[in-house]
């Protein structure tokens, strides 16, 4: 109790980022980077971050602390800080949010989309009409969802960060 991936009020949409990640953050990244050279079979260019709501936060936080780190990201009704959006513009994104949330604000991802396309990325933003913060098993209800333009887990899975990172 108590504890959250990003220390920031969450639902106020938009923040700017704290200068030190929270300690659950800093430590799910350290259990990463073990994970990595205890097991030489983990692919480094293949890993892959989402989180829907607090979770949401965290993956912003996360790829804008480490935009390098991670094959591809997708935060589901969460927000990060536009100031950080030049970092991710490399990043394959593709952030999910229901237009009627009243946990988490739509502003936040729409902010974060927004700046990232200012900056000169183009992340892939998929915003359902009329729903609610409930939108997880609209995104990771596979395979067929049919108001995706095309299914989140191939298009997720099929995204490798360049090995020279």
């Amino acid at each position: 109790a108590g504890q959250q991936w990003v220390n920031v009020p969450v639902h106020n949409g938009s923040y700017v980022q704290p200068t030190q990640p929270s300690t659950q953050l800093l430590l799910t990244k350290e259990l990463l980077d073990t994970l990595q050279q205890r097991y030489s079979g983990i692919d480094a260019n293949r890993l892959y971050i989402t989180g829907l709501s607090l979770g949401g936060y965290g993956v912003w936080d996360a790829i804008e602390r480490w935009p390098s780190y991670f094959a591809a990201a997708a935060p589901l009704a969460g927000a990060g800080d536009p100031s950080k959006a030049a970092l991710l513009t490399h990043l394959p994104i593709w952030a999910f949010h229901g237009s009627n949330d009243t946990t988490v604000p739509v502003s936040g991802s729409r902010s974060m989309i927004a700046a990232i396309k200012a900056a000169g990325g183009d992340p892939r933003y998929t915003e359902f009409a009329g729903a609610s913060h409930a939108i997880w098993g609209l995104v990771y209800a596979a395979p067929n969802v049919s108001n995706l333009e095309t299914n989140f887990f191939p298009w997720f899975f099929t995204q490798v960060r360049p090995a020279t990172q």
